[in-house]
């Protein structure tokens, strides 16, 4: 079955890629109707978000840069949004003085003017159905905040949302799982005769100018927290078959709908270097400083996947995205887990973790 699958992808990749290229030339769509009730002037600032966070190496660190500020005393609030039980869940192993607010309660954070705790309902396949005590409180303006997760995925959305609204946030790049191995969620290719390579292309997409991104305020302010905070419960919706919590898509899901009669817009998110060595085919290239003048090129009535090396910018972008309407999803832990050729995520430290609340 997956070999038809790839077999399909294959076939419709250079009609989907001179489709995706003629599109983008020759449209100009108007932006969504986002369901946050965002106004144009704000939809606009938004735009701006991308040209900035990449000339701030995409508000990303590294866990050797957290563990420096970290022993150089750096006021910090490490925020770990992963579920607190699981086999890889926040009391299993967690980075010293992280506090523990998971990503679906993360809207009440952001509106939190007191602090308090709460107890709430969590499900895993380990521990069924179970309840945690979760401690929210206002978050302060004038600290440095790290979010972080298993993979990057939602420890880059919260921070690219957090910094909508005014806060020095910043994303663990690539997760918990390079800070210690028992953490790992990254896809190592130990069964090589279980791994799936999906297929990949080279050369460049054809010829197509884009525009060029212009500086611009790209806050929305305090005063839009709590419209921000409904995006946090609307990811918690329920997914269909290949899709998972927040808004990926499986690399197998990804490969049956290139080969669909109506694939989604992908869009790498690379620079053009990295794409005209290797991408997915039917991908269309916008790199990601660049989205946001170009988000007139993606046609906001279909669904669109969001791909970079190992979904740290697409996981920014989506979070943008979504925000502003668009049917948006994030390929699953990026092209490393599209294609092993294209897994270049380092390997774990042995920084020191702490278990248990």
């Amino acid at each position: 079955m997956r070999r038809w699958i790839s077999r399909g992808a294959a076939a419709l990749a250079m009609g989907g890629l001179f489709a995706g290229i003629w599109h983008l030339a020759h449209h100009r769509y108007a932006l969504p109707h986002s369901p946050y009730h965002l106004s144009p002037v704000e939809e606009a600032r938004l735009t701006h978000y991308f040209p900035d966070a990449a000339r701030h190496g995409n508000y990303e660190v590294t866990a050797e840069t957290l563990k420096r500020w970290m022993e150089a005393g750096t006021p910090l609030v490490l925020i770990d949004v992963r579920q607190p039980g699981g086999a890889k869940g926040f009391r299993s192993g967690h980075i010293e003085g992280a506090l523990n607010i998971p990503l679906q309660w993360m809207g009440r954070e952001l509106t939190a003017h007191h602090p308090y705790t709460e107890r709430l309902p969590f499900a895993s396949q380990s521990e069924g159905h179970y309840e945690a005590t979760i401690q929210f409180f206002p978050l302060p303006r004038h600290e440095r905040i790290v979010v972080m997760c298993y993979d990057g995925n939602g420890g880059q959305m919260t921070p690219a949302l957090l910094r909508t609204l005014g806060y020095d946030a910043y994303g663990l790049k690539d997760g918990v799982a390079l800070w210690n191995d028992k953490l790992n969620v990254w896809p190592r290719w130990a069964d090589a005769a279980a791994a799936v390579n999906w297929p990949v292309a080279a050369g460049d997409q054809g010829a197509f100018s884009l525009q060029k991104p212009t500086a611009g305020d790209d806050r929305l302010g305090l005063s839009a927290a709590r419209r921000v905070a409904a995006f946090f419960r609307q990811a918690r919706h329920p997914y269909p078959t290949g899709y998972a919590y927040p808004w990926t898509i499986e690399p197998d899901a990804l490969a049956a709908d290139l080969a669909s009669p109506h694939p989604p817009q992908v869009i790498d998110l690379r620079s053009p270097e990295a794409f005209r060595r290797s991408h997915i085919p039917h991908s269309i290239n916008i790199p990601f400083q660049d989205l946001g003048a170009n988000l007139n090129r993606i046609n906001p009535a279909e669904r669109v996947v969001l791909v970079s090396q190992s979904l740290q910018r697409a996981a920014q972008a989506n979070a943008i995205m979504r925000l502003m309407g668009y049917r948006s999803d994030v390929l699953k832990q990026g092209l490393a887990d599209w294609n092993r050729s294209l897994d270049t995520v380092p390997h774990s430290h042995e920084y020191p973790v702490v278990r248990g609340k």
